[in-house]
């Protein structure tokens, strides 16, 4: 009989530490959707694209709102979620910056295109991941439900 209760007690402590490990997730993460990551990547991908392709390669040239919105997008989901949601709700806030992306991007675009921007490969390369940013916002934002 001392058989069958030691072999029971190791599995029910394991289902105790099991159940304490999910109870210790944080409630942010939680929160937090595949939209607003993705809106949140698009806008690192727009700042490394920015740091290699202007600021190293000087080739290929993001205008700064365009920099302020994905230094948004970046940093927003990282800050403080109540600081956050005195102005309004965190998916309210990435789709709108994920959008503001989009429609920049294209304003981007139709520049890129008027202005004959692609003159060399890095160019071409700087834009390519650039426009990848656009895209990215723009699917994040349209996946967020508000």
């Amino acid at each position: 009989m001392t058989d069958e209760t030691h072999a029971s007690e190791p599995h029910e402590q394991a289902e105790e530490t099991v159940e304490q490990t999910t109870e210790e997730a944080p409630a942010a993460s939680s929160n937090f959707t595949s939209g607003e990551g993705l809106v949140a990547v698009a806008g690192i991908v727009l700042l490394v694209s920015w740091i290699i392709f202007e600021v190293i390669a000087r080739e290929y040239f993001v205008t700064w709102v365009v920099l302020l919105l994905a230094a948004g997008a970046a940093i927003l989901p990282r800050l403080n979620r109540e600081a956050v949601e005195k102005v309004n709700t965190l998916p309210v806030l990435m789709k709108a910056i994920g959008y503001a992306i989009a429609v920049m991007g294209v304003f981007t675009i139709v520049d890129d295109l008027r202005f004959e921007a692609y003159e060399d490969l890095t160019s071409i390369l700087g834009a390519l991941a650039t426009y990848a940013g656009f895209v990215m916002a723009y699917m994040g934002a349209r996946s967020i439900k508000t």
